[in-house]
């Protein structure tokens, strides 16, 4: 079993560096990388059997087939498992994005800076050090799509992506201290906006108030 796990690792690691290679090496795929205004990074996926129930994985399974099909086809966003979904889909509307789970924008990107799948738990247990584990892949990621803006979920994401892009040092155990006066961070040609997590916990501790302000003022 150990020997397994050890080749996927390495098939993995293999793929990742392919992928890279081949947006560095093949200009077509670069230039056709459409301009991205929002990238959003959130933390990572929740639990497959989870992910599962809720149909999303279905959907990525569509998707990975070349099917065009939306993230939130037939999910129910008023379940209580989708309530950072729902938050996000509203927040997204402060930036003149609606209903983004419904439409496509060529302009946005999400992904999570876990690139993996978790078990058990939608929440907690979650440390910095998993979080970090794809951050070489991330940078990459970042380099190639250039994004304008980048939107980080929650204080360890953020954390996490600015030791990463900018400061190796870089320590922070507070949202509101890490937003500050809400001046971004910046890396090149791209901003930087940390904000709260949108979950339950993530939005009551920085406040609703805040939070909206926080989004609203993400360079428009």
């Amino acid at each position: 079993m150990h020997k397994m796990n050890a080749k996927k690792s390495a098939d993995y690691c293999n793929l990742i560096e392919n992928v890279k290679n081949k947006y560095r090496k093949n200009p077509i795929y670069v230039k056709n990388t459409p301009h991205i205004k929002y990238m959003l990074i959130g933390q990572d996926f929740g639990p497959p059997e989870k992910e599962e129930i809720k149909g999303t994985i279905a959907n990525v399974r569509k998707m990975n087939d070349g099917i065009d099909a939306m993230f939130h086809e037939n999910v129910d966003l008023e379940a209580r498992d989708s309530q950072t979904d729902k938050n996000i889909v509203g927040y997204f509307e402060l930036l003149g994005k609606n209903e983004i789970d419904k439409k496509k924008y060529p302009d946005l990107f999400f992904c999570n800076c876990n690139l993996g799948y978790r078990r058990d738990k939608y929440s907690g247990n979650m440390t910095r050090k998993i979080l970090a584990n794809d951050a070489a892949e991330i940078k990459s990621l970042i380099d190639i799509i250039e994004p304008e803006n980048i939107i980080c979920l929650g204080l360890d994401t953020s954390v996490v992506v600015i030791r990463t892009l900018i400061d190796k040092k870089f320590s922070c155990n507070r949202v509101s201290e890490l937003i500050g006066t809400g001046e971004p961070y910046i890396y090149g040609e791209t901003y930087i906006y940390p904000v709260a997590h949108p979950g339950y916990w993530g939005t009551s501790t920085r406040g609703e108030d805040n939070v909206i302000e926080d989004w609203r003022r993400i360079r428009k």
